[in-house]
């Protein structure tokens, strides 16, 4: 009895292998018989038959050539009559080389007779024709010439019938073998695709219908239900393989009752540790169904843990704003890299409370998403301190601009020596006084109007702003400083630019801000360009310099509050720092982003956008 795979395979395969070289064979021995057949008949009686229609057709020729020549003409197309006797013996030639039938040669020999008389005829009757007696030798053609050539037709053509007799005779025979041929043939098929079809079944149910249930039983197996057992039908592979997955249900059987109580031990450790976690935190599946929640969540939007798992993320979560951020996480959406994180408001036990979410895809090793994470970060005693610390900068500042007022009016007073005369070292201190007096005020202002942007006090006026005339209006008190430091001011605003809603003061000082930066770090015999054109939706305006550059490093925190990049050239100190975070705050405020690319030595290029729609009110 066969036992292994292999056997079984190689049996059936030799099996059906055998059985088609077997038709193969004879197949290919009747087409051999029948092909015999109709060569025998194409090539003798056919061969026959060709030669002695192209004897009758070069005697014509002869006799046609004969009778030209006797009319003291030359013939053209069908050659002289020497020509066409040299084709008469060449097809004479064959019908003698192809004769198969006993009748055929006794003809044979009566041709090659006549046809001799015939060519001493035309001889003759050629000799007169070259001595110019063409009447004689029209004479000589009519009594001799012509007789001897029909008797020559009569015997060419008595061939031509009895090799086409042999022909028809021959075709009974022929499509007798054909037929046989194609039922042997077809008999053969039969007998090997019934073999096959037999070879075949028994091969599916050997091999294949236990492979297929050992398939179905392992995938239920591999589902949880470990107390199925796989039958054992055979001794083959399969069968040692149905033996060796009982063995591994038993063992995963075992192993899962002795692992039960430690694997629910650690998940509720783990889920004692999330409920500990002072931030929220929600888990659900690709469907948004509420996998795990804590006691946090829970306090925040009402409810209860036990009857939050298992149901829709949005009976659990009733915030439009965290729902939409959990479903972006769900199809695999993100924030943008360079969008800051959301700070989102919500009453919470009659509290304003300050929530910042983090959502985070779950994926498997394929990349799909198989759950979301989102944790919602209490950030409210950090927006407290921030809202505290922008309270002290405003009262500092406000508190800073009524001595710093009586301070300028001191020193243009002793400036103008209204009170005296001044000596040239007191004029010097004088006007170090001013420029520190000038540095505080603007130390206070940008102190103030920061602290106005971050607090939400700002008073913006929002109105429809040709971008053109903001850039031109920008750049008009600028002038003086360009022509003054021999540095070429450029502008680029692109035709039909769209209008922004927005308020003039607070972009034109983000231009005036940018293009100031550009001015103070460009050499003389420098270049500063101002472009505007639209983008994505957007107007963006750059401000292009080829002045000292900027490090890769530096350009990720010159829009931190307090940042001052200087260079080793540097001979006077520069501002607090406070511009670019302020044109960010501004920038940022309208939905827009600012950005800086540089390269040391090779210039910089600020860039801010201001979207055509708002995204909110500002």
């Amino acid at each position: 009895m066969i036992k292994s795979i292999r056997a079984k395979i190689i049996w059936t395969f030799t099996t059906l292998v055998v059985l088609n070289l077997g038709a193969t064979f004879w197949s290919i021995y009747n087409f051999y018989a029948l092909g015999t057949a109709v060569t025998m008949v194409l090539f003798d009686n056919y061969q026959s038959v060709l030669a002695a229609e192209n004897m009758l057709k070069t005697l014509e020729r002869q006799d046609n050539a004969l009778l030209i020549a006797a009319e003291g003409r030359v013939p053209t197309v069908t050659g002289d009559a020497a020509e066409n006797r040299d084709y008469f013996f060449h097809w004479y030639n064959e019908a003698v080389r192809s004769v198969s039938l006993p009748s055929q040669e006794p003809l044979r020999d009566s041709i090659q007779e006549v046809y001799q008389r015939y060519v001493m005829f035309t001889d003759s009757m050629t000799a007169r024709i070259n001595q110019g007696a063409l009447e004689n030798a029209k004479q000589y053609y009519n009594g001799v010439v012509r007789p001897s050539s029909d008797q020559l037709r009569e015997l060419c053509f008595h061939l031509f019938e009895i090799n086409q007799a042999a022909m028809y005779n021959a075709m009974p025979r022929v499509h007798g073998i054909a037929n046989q041929t194609a039922y042997g043939t077809m008999m053969a098929s039969l007998v090997a695709l019934a073999l096959s079809i037999i070879a075949t079944g028994w091969l599916t149910k050997v091999l294949i219908t236990p492979a297929e249930k050992l398939t179905d039983t392992v995938k239920q197996i591999g589902a949880g239900k470990l107390d199925l057992k796989i039958d054992v039908l055979s001794d083959d592979e399969i069968g040692q393989l149905s033996r060796e997955f009982n063995k591994m249900t038993e063992r995963l059987k075992r192993y899962e009752q002795m692992n039960i109580d430690q694997i629910l031990a650690e998940k509720r450790k783990s889920e004692a540790i999330v409920d500990g976690i002072a931030d929220g935190i929600i888990v659900t599946d690709a469907a948004l169904t509420v996998v795990h929640v804590n006691r946090v969540v829970t306090d925040l939007f009402g409810g209860d843990e036990g009857t939050a798992v298992g149901a829709p993320v949005g009976e659990v979560v009733r915030d439009a704003r965290i729902l939409e951020l959990i479903k972006g996480g769900a199809e695999g959406k993100g924030l943008p890299a360079d969008q800051p994180p959301r700070v989102l408001q919500l009453m919470r036990n009659e509290r304003q409370v300050f929530i910042r979410p983090k959502i985070t895809a779950l994926r498997d090793d394929s990349g799909t998403v198989y759950g979301v994470l989102s944790i919602l970060q209490d950030v409210t005693q950090f927006k407290e301190l921030d809202r505290m610390k922008s309270d002290f900068i405003a009262t500092l500042s406000h508190e800073f601009r009524t001595p710093l007022t009586s301070v300028n009016m001191a020193v243009d007073i002793l400036d103008k020596e209204i009170l005296g005369p001044l000596s040239p070292e007191q004029k010097e201190l004088i006007a170090s006084a001013r420029e520190d007096c000038f540095r505080l005020t603007k130390l206070a202002r940008e102190l103030l109007q920061l602290s106005k942007l971050e607090s939400g006090r700002l008073q913006l006026k929002n109105v429809d702003l040709d971008v053109s005339d903001v850039v031109e209006s920008s750049l008009h008190s600028l002038h003086i400083q360009f022509h003054e430091k021999d540095i070429r001011l450029e502008t680029a605003i692109a035709a039909g630019l769209p209008h922004i809603m927005a308020d003039e003061q607070q972009i034109s000082w983000v231009i005036t801000n940018l293009v100031t930066n550009a001015l103070k770090y460009t050499n003389s015999g420098g270049t500063v360009t101002i472009r505007a054109r639209e983008d994505g939706g957007a107007v963006r305006i750059d401000v292009e310099d080829t002045g000292q550059g900027i490090a890769r490093p530096d350009l990720d925190r010159i829009f931190d509050k307090f940042v001052q990049i200087k260079h080793a050239t540097d001979a006077t100190p520069g501002s607090v720092g406070l511009g670019l975070a302020i044109a960010k705050e501004i920038v940022e405020l309208y939905g827009g982003r600012i950005w800086a690319e540089s390269e040391l030595g090779h210039g910089s290029v600020f860039t801010f956008c201001i979207p055509l729609e708002q995204p909110h009110s500002v």
